[in-house]
């Protein structure tokens, strides 16, 4: 994507922001109910969040929690939970990301949405994942696939995510034969419903190579690794923290890989690599999205 498309879309993105807030000041002016304001709250907030304005998002969703609560818009209640437990988990606020994950998992299931519930239990199991606990996030994981399939309508982004939560959390727990499997469907999915550079091929090569690798088979995990970073960089169309943060979980995970099988001057050569993007990119965040990928070179 080029500068001046670049530049159109921030124009666009702000002036969406703009009218939502002057629709928010409408309607307090008017002193519209509580319910409508806290929808008006929670757009915003979606808003700043797919923009990576965190901060701003957090103030929002936590303005629409405070109105939606004990209203009948009881699913964007539950919608602002689930908001505030992506930031959370963004920005590895672990213990909140778990803690408003399960209230609005809680809401959902009241609520009898089952899509919504599998991508809370996919969400929460990265966040045990990222705590180390491993059964729990293959609990977790499991039941979110459950959910997903059972759905009247399902996001394949999402099932292909659950699928590679559920290998790593299998794993984490010296199980990664059978890891290997979800990989498989995951990767079949990911082929004929993604493009070929996308961040699900990314997290699925990237999940490949970590399985292999934990089970002994070196050269196939590092073909895989080698395959996530060329398809990571080779990504476009995304925010530039995404790009650079979809870069970065790779090459870490790479990293650890080159350190534990002794090949010391490549694992001296990624790491300068990784300096220099880091050095080159300060502001950018390591968790733009609840991605997956990032969880290998972390265990």
């Amino acid at each position: 994507m080029g500068c001046v498309a670049r530049a159109q879309m921030a124009q666009a993105d702000i002036e969406r922001i703009e009218l939502l807030r002057g629709q928010i000041k409408s309607a307090e002016a008017q002193h519209a109910g509580a319910a409508e304001l806290g929808g008006l709250w929670l757009r915003l907030a979606n808003r700043y969040q797919n923009d990576l304005e965190f901060a701003p998002a957090e103030d929002a969703f936590v303005r629409a929690l405070r109105l939606l609560r004990g209203t009948g818009a009881q699913a964007e209640y539950a919608d602002a939970l689930d908001g505030m437990t992506t930031l959370d988990l963004a920005t590895r606020r672990l213990s909140e990301a778990r803690d408003n994950g399960k209230k609005a998992l809680a809401v959902y299931e009241a609520l009898g949405d089952r899509y919504h519930a599998g991508t809370i239990h996919v969400t929460i199991a990265l966040t045990l994942l990222l705590e180390r606990h491993a059964r729990e996030g293959e609990a977790e994981s499991a039941a979110g696939l459950e959910d997903l399939q059972a759905a009247t309508h399902s996001d394949v982004g999402e099932m292909v995510a659950g699928r590679l939560a559920h290998s790593y959390a299998l794993c984490f727990q010296k199980k990664c034969a059978a890891a290997l499997e979800d990989v498989d469907q995951a990767m079949e999915v990911t082929r004929t419903k993604f493009p070929e550079e996308s961040l699900e091929m990314v997290a699925a090569w990237t999940t490949r190579g970590f399985d292999e690798w934990k089970m002994g088979a070196v050269e196939e995990s590092d073909r895989s690794m080698r395959e996530a970073l060329r398809v990571a960089r080779g990504l476009t169309g995304m925010p530039q923290p995404v790009l650079v943060g979809a870069q970065l979980n790779v090459m870490r995970q790479y990293d650890a890989f080159l350190k534990e099988t002794h090949r010391k001057q490549e694992a001296t050569q990624m790491e300068a690599e990784i300096g220099r993007m880091e050095a080159a990119h300060p502001a950018e965040c390591s968790g733009c999205t609840v991605s997956v990928a990032a969880l290998g070179f972390m265990h």
